[in-house]
């Protein structure tokens, strides 16, 4: 039976909607899988690119840290030569065994407090030759010490970070030789050993996966690398000769391994880290994404399919007997019914066109008084938009006046305040006298400038008295003023300026609202210009939107809203009112001549 309604569906003709929507939406199923697929795989590379900048930039970062780590701990181990306890048992200055334990002591704490310090820190220990002892954090005091500096002092010179016992140690030898001779002997030597444990877990904030490791790799008199899991491939690669080679000299090396990896070396230490990425996670990622999305496709493709018949069902027949009933009203004959059985939205459209067909003529006869209710609808529309945090920062401001006891301020604010919401809520008519709208502005303006006096200023220009009886729609003013407050003046610490003033340019009149706010240039005035001829922003109640649509309804063409550029630096908003329309305007709206 599907598969019949489908053969007839196909069969109406070339211009059919079930044809066009089969089509449409087979073609539009090809070519997203074609996209998708060729984007995936274009993306692969970029992906792994991406991937290797991340762990780059990961990378710097940890290095960075263990470098700033260990220039601490060089300091701290510097400071230490200034030591008095370490100067007075380098040199036996103290005078009996007593004071030298007492010494021995106190360094002892002092090392302890620097390991505290320090979480890389393993152990602290400084020997002293002459007194042939080492005191150590790990082991204390330790009067024949077996420590042997020339271990790892040779002819060649002298590095302060080596492998010691296969342990990563900073070494400070006093004095510090270049040249030494056989039977060189250093007053002290301060050696801190870094724990392998703390370094491991430090890798942690790489973020690495399981399928991934990452290395701390020090060029030392013998090569010591730490690695954050056990990893035989990984450890074996890391002791490699020409891997060693390559990264050390910074080229690619070219050894067949299953991993990607990406090297960052320190600027002041013989340290690399070395994030290491499992090239098998990587393509097995691709492989599953791929038969996930072919999966997915298929079943899109199969849901299509039964799309289509529940579509003739429900919605291509429907629509056809909605169409021949159209043709019959096209031909004049208004009597036509349509029915529908199921309760669905058909049902709702079929009797809307019934109901629509029996009153059609006395919808015409009241398109005009549509289009009045509709402006009264769009005025109740911009009365509900007052925001409420108007009245609550209202009530902070008499709060705060009344603390101060500025009770002519507060007696001033109120009666302002009053006077604003008496013509918010109790006036009803569609146009008003321009006087009383500039008064109700001019409401707003005074509780405003209760909080914003000491950084805006207002300028008024009076009102000309051939402009006091003209009538304009309400609320047309005040909106833009609170514009410029919240908008305009938003940045404004000081110095900001609000001007409002008034021009005839026979027949119109212009009422400008400008304001030094936020800088208007050329992109801001054509997007606001933009915003007046987007029907998106008038069925959103935006406010110069409406009010631009209510001057147009009201005074025709030539009417509305303008915006410029300031000649104060922010925008201008101009109203322009047909003052000829307007004396019309008087004869519909006679209730308010009578006020």
């Amino acid at each position: 039976m599907s598969l019949k309604l489908l053969k007839e569906n196909w069969s109406v003709g070339g211009f059919s909607v079930f044809r066009r929507i089969f089509t449409l939406y087979s073609l539009t199923i090809v070519l997203i899988y074609i996209i998708l697929i060729v984007l995936f795989v274009n993306n692969i590379s970029h992906s792994s690119n991406e991937l290797i900048t991340v762990r780059e930039l990961q990378n710097r970062a940890f290095i960075e840290s263990l470098d700033q780590q260990l220039d601490n701990i060089f300091k701290q181990q510097e400071d230490l030569t200034t030591n008095s306890q370490v100067t007075k048992l380098a040199y036996s200055i103290y005078s009996d065994n007593y004071e030298k334990n007492v010494l021995v002591l106190e360094l002892l704490q002092r090392l302890e407090s620097i390991k505290s310090l320090n979480p890389l820190v393993e152990d602290l220990s400084i020997t002293f030759p002459s007194e042939q002892m080492t005191i150590s954090t790990k082991d204390g005091y330790m009067k024949e010490s077996q420590y042997n500096w020339k271990s790892f002092i040779d002819n060649e010179g002298y590095d302060r970070i080596f492998n010691y016992e296969d342990q990563v140690t900073l070494n400070f030898t006093y004095p510090l030789m270049y040249s030494l001779s056989e039977d060189y002997v250093p007053d002290y030597s301060i050696d801190i050993y870094l724990s392998e444990q703390e370094l491991v877990e430090s890798l942690n904030v790489l973020g690495l996966e399981k399928e991934s490791s990452g290395v701390i790799w020090f060029d030392l008199n013998e090569d010591r690398f730490v690695v954050n899991r056990e990893s035989q491939s990984i450890h074996e690669l890391m002791t490699n000769p020409s891997f060693q080679k390559a990264l050390l000299s910074g080229e690619e090396q070219t050894i067949q391994s299953r991993y990607e990896y990406v090297s960052s070396g320190s600027f002041s230490y013989p340290i690399k880290v070395i994030t290491f990425i499992d090239k098998q996670l990587l393509f097995e990622i691709i492989i599953r994404y791929i038969v996930l999305l072919t999966v997915i496709m298929i079943i899109i493709s199969a849901l299509f399919v039964f799309s289509l018949v529940i579509t003739q069902r429900l919605l291509v027949k429907p629509v056809q007997e909605l169409m021949t009933a159209f043709e019959k009203i096209r031909e004049g004959s208004f009597e036509v019914r349509i029915y529908h059985e199921p309760h669905d939205e058909f049902n709702y459209l079929y009797n809307a066109f019934n109901e629509t067909t029996a009153h059609i003529e006395e919808l015409i006869a009241n398109l005009y008084d549509q289009e009045c209710l509709l402006q009264n609808a769009e005025l109740a529309q911009l009365q509900s938009q007052i925001n409420p945090h108007f009245l609550y920062n209202s009530f902070f401001i008499i709060n705060r006046m009344a603390k101060n006891e500025a009770y002519e301020p507060i007696t001033r604010f109120v009666t302002s305040l009053a006077k604003y919401y008496r013509f918010i809520n109790k006036e009803t008519h569609m146009y008003i006298r321009l006087d009383l709208e500039i008064e109700h502005m001019k409401n707003y303006i005074d509780i405003q400038q209760i909080r914003f006096s000491e950084k805006i200023s207002v300028e008024e220009e009076e009102l000309p008295q051939a402009f006091k009886e003209i009538l304009v729609p309400k609320l047309i003013l005040q909106p833009i003023v609170e514009n410029a407050y919240i908008y305009g003046m938003a940045n404004i610490l000081e110095d900001g300026k609000i001007k409002i003033s008034y021009e005839e340019r026979d027949p119109f009149v212009m009422i400008a609202i400008e304001d030094n706010g936020e800088d208007a240039d050329d992109q801001l005035i054509a997007k606001m210009r933009g915003q007046l001829e987007d029907s998106t922003y008038a069925k959103e109640n935006h406010a110069l939107t409406n009010i631009d649509k209510r001057l147009k309804l009201a005074y025709g063409i030539g009417s509305g809203v303008e915006i410029e550029r300031s000649s104060l630096g922010g925008v201008k908003v101009v109203l322009v009112v047909n003052t000829k329309v307007n004396s019309e305007t008087q004869v519909l709206d006679r209730n308010v001549l009578s006020k």
